[in-house]
């Protein structure tokens, strides 16, 4: 699968979440996330864990600022699974790192809105178009663009990089966003 997806350091969530609302997203409620991030060198692989289920989820993306295209694959993991996957995987490849996030989730039309607060790291929006086969390619770019214009996320920081890594390589300084 495939989306195009961005994400903006965002002191005020409360603020953007009213917009979205007056938008016409839906509030999907708010997940207990935790991704646990192996080591696969550039690549990433992460085992979500939420309170009724979780999944295993391969990406490939690369670290720029600007909105992006982001492939990836979404396995569900059993209950009795996923103990044993997420053994199997710290022993062949090592944790790197675990995120630990309150997400609200919301949802306009073909996009995902995320309203992260990541356990020391702080809040975050995070948009997510997800290509699909009955919508084409411009459609979907101009919705993308114009959820980023409707809540503001134009004048916020933009992150490059996912939160795995925001976490390794946290220090303070702009220099891993």
């Amino acid at each position: 699968m495939i989306n195009l997806e961005i994400k903006v350091l965002a002191p005020n969530l409360e603020e953007i979440k009213s917009k979205a609302l007056k938008m016409g997203a839906i509030n999907k409620g708010s997940l207990q996330q935790a991704d646990t991030y192996f080591m696969v060198g550039e690549r990433r692989l992460k085992l979500r864990e939420e309170k009724e289920k979780s999944c295993l989820i391969y990406y490939l993306r690369n670290n720029k600022k600007e909105s992006k295209l982001s492939k990836y694959c979404i396995i569900n993991v059993t209950p009795f699974l996923k103990q044993f996957i997420k053994k199997i995987l710290s022993v062949f490849w090592g944790i790197k790192v675990i995120v630990n996030k309150k997400r609200d989730l919301f949802i306009y039309k073909n996009t995902r809105i995320h309203f992260d607060n990541v356990k020391n790291l702080g809040t975050y929006v995070e948009l997510e178009t997800v290509f699909n086969k009955n919508s084409k390619e411009k459609d979907l770019i101009e919705e993308h663009n114009f959820v980023i214009n409707f809540l503001g996320l134009n004048h916020l920081k933009k992150v490059s990089r996912s939160y795995s890594d925001l976490l390794m390589y946290h220090s303070g300084s702009d220099t891993c966003t």
